[in-house]
């Protein structure tokens, strides 16, 4: 076997180990914030951002398209009831690995400064606060009239509740209540997911550093 086969095998098994990682990021954010400690955000995305950053669009999109299908199992596992509508909302994940990706994907002015960075990290925090927002409000406009509103409780439910009651339409008011609450969880998910990825590379290059 070639030393450029072993790279490749070696790279690849690392991108699988990523992905895995990344996802039992997720469910494991995503439980203890949200499930036990009830903050009202997704925190669902970091390992998502990293993968992205790490491995680039492909894994990342990997990681947002399994994460919702584990979730959901893993709820029914807990016996908690069943909603497998929510893993339409894997489509939320994977437009925000793609927005990620488009601001960073050959682009050498992202990483030229400090404060570039930051520009181009608040841009992608808009870009999929908004994309996320629309989908995810026409998943739960979908939900709501399938199900006559009678859906499970997310970080949003309340405030589209409030909205429906000062009579907006439904999906004005799934759209408009997920803005605010999906531009902190984008802005706390894109930068802690910059922040591991830069830890990542950091540990990496040290052990490549110990490895010659």
């Amino acid at each position: 076997m070639s030393c450029s086969t072993n790279k490749i095998y070696i790279s690849l098994i690392k991108t699988i180990l990523l992905c895995l990682l990344a996802l039992l990021f997720n469910l494991a954010s995503a439980y203890f914030f949200g499930d036990m400690l009830h903050v009202p955000l997704f925190l669902d995305t970091i390992g998502t951002v990293v993968t992205v950053f790490y491995a680039g669009l492909v894994p990342g999109l990997i990681v947002a398209g399994f994460y919702n299908v584990l979730r959901v199992l893993l709820m029914v596992l807990m016996g908690n009831p069943a909603y497998p509508w929510d893993m339409m909302y894997a489509l939320c994940g994977l437009v925000i690995a793609f927005c990620t990706w488009v601001f960073i994907y050959k682009n050498s002015n992202f990483r030229s400064c400090r404060l570039l960075t930051v520009l181009y990290l608040l841009l992608i925090v808009l870009v999929s606060s908004f994309a996320s927002s629309l989908i995810g409000a026409g998943i739960e406009t979908a939900q709501r009239i399938i199900f006559n509103n009678q859906i499970y409780s997310n970080p949003v439910t309340l405030f589209v509740q409030a909205f429906l009651g000062g009579n907006s339409g439904l999906f004005l008011a799934c759209f408009i209540t997920r803005i605010p609450v999906t531009v902190l969880d984008r802005l706390i998910c894109t930068f802690a997911g910059w922040g591991l990825y830069l830890l990542l590379k950091k540990l990496s290059f040290r052990a490549k550093m110990n490895y010659a």
